[in-house]
This record gives C-alpha cells, sequence and structure tokens, in this order.
C-alpha cells in the first residue's frame, strides 16, 4: 500500500467520507463573526480559519468528518488524517454510534500520533437508547470518548441529534437525569472546552435551547445547511417533514450569538451511494 498519497488521491478517498458527515467548522454569523483579515493563518497553507469566540482558538474553515473513514483500515484512515492536517484542517467530528461503535477509536489512533494542540475533536453524547437514558449510562458513553479518542479533554462536545424523539425523548436524555447540568460542570472544570448541540428532529427542542442560551451558554450549534435544506429541509423525508428549514435555524443562531457548525454543506446524503447511507451525521 502507498504510504503517501497526492491531493487528487486523497480528495478521492475523501470522497468516501463527505457524505453527511462533512463539515464547514464554524460558519461566521453575521453580527459576531471576526474579519478574516484579523486571523492570522495558524500553519503555512492556503485554508481559512475562523476564531472561536472566547478563547481565540482559529478553526479550519474545512473540517473533516470522519463518520463513513473505513472500519478496517487504520493506515488508510491514518493517510487522510495526515494529509488533512498537513493541509490546514484541524477539526475533525466523530461520534460514538457512528461507524458501527468504532469511529471514535479510529479518530483517536490516527490523531493521537499528531500533538494534541495541532487538531480539535468534536464529539456527541448518542444516548438515543432508552437503555442510556439513566445519568450512569450516559456517563459511561462519555467516559468512553475519552478512552476511544485518547485525550484527557474535548474540544468540542455536542447533545447529539436534539429533537429526535421530540422533546420527551430530550427530556429523558438530558434533563431529568441530570446529564446536561453534568456537562455544564465538566465544562466548568475544563474536559468539555466548548458544548453545544447539533439537531435534527422536532423544531421546538431546538427553539427551547436557543431560548435558554443565556443559561446554558452554548459556544455552537450544528445545523444541515445547503442550497437545498435552506428553505426546502424535508425534501428528502419521503414527505414527512421533520427538520426546519436552515434559513429559519441559522437565523435564530444569529439573533442569539451562537456561531455555527455546518454539516451537509453538500447535501451528502444525496450524493452518497444507496449503500452507503446511513443515519445523519448530526
Amino acid at each position: 500500500m502507498k504510504t503517501n498519497i497526492d491531493r487528487r488521491e486523497f480528495l478521492k478517498r475523501l470522497n468516501m467520507t463527505m457524505g453527511s458527515a462533512a463539515f464547514v467548522a464554524l460558519e461566521p454569523l453575521k453580527a459576531l463573526a471576526d474579519d478574516e483579515t484579523k486571523s492570522s493563518p495558524a500553519v503555512d497553507n492556503r485554508m481559512t480559519y475562523r476564531v472561536q469566540h472566547g478563547s481565540g482558538e482559529q478553526i479550519s474553515l474545512l473540517g473533516l468528518g470522519m463518520m463513513r473513514m473505513p472500519r478496517d483500515n487504520q493506515e488508510l484512515v491514518n493517510q487522510i488524517v495526515d494529509y488533512a492536517l498537513a493541509h490546514g484542517i484541524n477539526y475533525f467530528d466523530t461520534a460514538p454510534m457512528y461507524g458501527g461503535g468504532r469511529n471514535e477509536g479510529i479518530t483517536g489512533a490516527a490523531l493521537s500520533r499528531h500533538p494534541r494542540e495541532k487538531y480539535y475533536i468534536a464529539t456527541k453524547m448518542s444516548n438515543y437508547d432508552e437503555r442510556t437514558w439513566s445519568f450512569e449510562e450516559s456517563k459511561k458513553i462519555y467516559e468512553k470518548s475519552f478512552r476511544e479518542l485518547r485525550v484527557d479533554y474535548i474540544d468540542y462536545y455536542l447533545l447529539h441529534g436534539i429533537g429526535l424523539g421530540g422533546m420527551h425523548n430530550f427530556e429523558e436524555r438530558f434533563i431529568n437525569n441530570g446529564f446536561l447540568d453534568f456537562l455544564l460542570k465538566e465544562r466548568e472544570a475544563g474536559r468539555i472546552r466548548h458544548l453545544g448541540f447539533s439537531y435534527h428532529g422536532d423544531v421546538s427542542v431546538f427553539d427551547w435551547l436557543v431560548d435558554r442560551t443565556e443559561e446554558y451558554h452554548w459556544d455552537m450549534a450544528q445545523i444541515q445547511m445547503n442550497y437545498l435544506d435552506w428553505r426546502h429541509a424535508s425534501l428528502n423525508k419521503s414527505g414527512f417533514k421533520q427538520d426546519a428549514d436552515a434559513e429559519y435555524l441559522y437565523n435564530k443562531l444569529d439573533k442569539a450569538g451562537i456561531q455555527v457548525v455546518v454539516m451537509e454543506p453538500l447535501r451528502g446524503s444525496a450524493l452518497t451511494p444507496a449503500s452507503q447511507r446511513s443515519m445523519p451525521g448530526s
């Protein structure tokens, strides 16, 4: 197997992962974005960076979604990650449920070969299953993420797919069990650097969280945004309208001063072969 890959081969292989797990990191909000010219590049390349409010961290405009990385070819994943880092990408997104539960481990193995300050990891609390709704079971998922990613702090931690299952599921996953309160304390302790949420599903949950920004001080939110989803987010839902249009989501986040991470900038599910499609990279 080749130990080095060129740009063409990188993009070819990266196409496997683009789908719904490709991200544009920290898309600037109209009201609060730092001017691009005020942030100097972190590395000598042509990547554009955005500044994380509060910390001043420079996050690459293009992030690498790890969801569709091969499960059984760590060498290939290492090559893709190495190329991405060498060309200015420093934001990597994963979740406990991706890749049959193996994606965090694959991501951690690839990134841990590099200095910790060179990359930012985003992962999530994927406690969808009712059996994981207790505080104890959710905490097991949380603690496993640290072990799999081989880190002692997580840069971006998200409540995964808020809105799926509606307000009842959200309350059971994060409120009634006290887990959101726990995550707020973890952020205070520095084990979580930035706390946010990703959205799919019932928009009333999204509204509930954004309306409580002063209480929770969200550092970011992740939404599905592209030309199609801007005003037609439900077109691929077989006639069932689930997600709210990105125009509404973005404008509400903008007004609240919450920075945005974009998922599916290329409307990934529409570009991915049916055999490779899975749950949205939320």
